[in-house]
């Protein structure tokens, strides 16, 4: 008895070439996704921060508004005095430039 072997399908080549093709396709967008959602949220991050540190400049800014309508000669002499460097008539100002000590 002779036995009968029979010829298995091994598929094409060009068709096996094909889906690993397009499986490599996939993972290599896949990986480039994810490396792009990572750095959006870093931007995203950094923009939250710089947005937090605008609202504390703007509740200041705010602050010295409401301040500016209740006293404004206060106002006026603190701005003078801390942002223009103004003293009154008499008034001695000294500067340490020895440092913070």
């Amino acid at each position: 008895m002779q036995e009968v072997k029979t010829k298995k399908y091994k598929g094409s080549l060009l068709l096996k070439i094909a889906v690993f093709s397009f499986a490599f396709f996939m993972v290599s967008m896949l990986v480039s996704q994810q490396i792009l959602i990572g750095q959006k949220k870093a931007e995203l991050a950094e923009l939250e921060q710089a947005l937090e540190e605008q609202q504390v400049v703007n509740d200041g800014l705010r602050y010295d508004l409401d301040a500016e309508d209740a006293d404004s000669d206060e106002y006026a002499e603190k701005k003078a005095r801390y942002e223009l460097d103004y003293v009154k008539p008499g008034e001695r100002v000294f500067y340490n430039v020895g440092g913070n000590n």
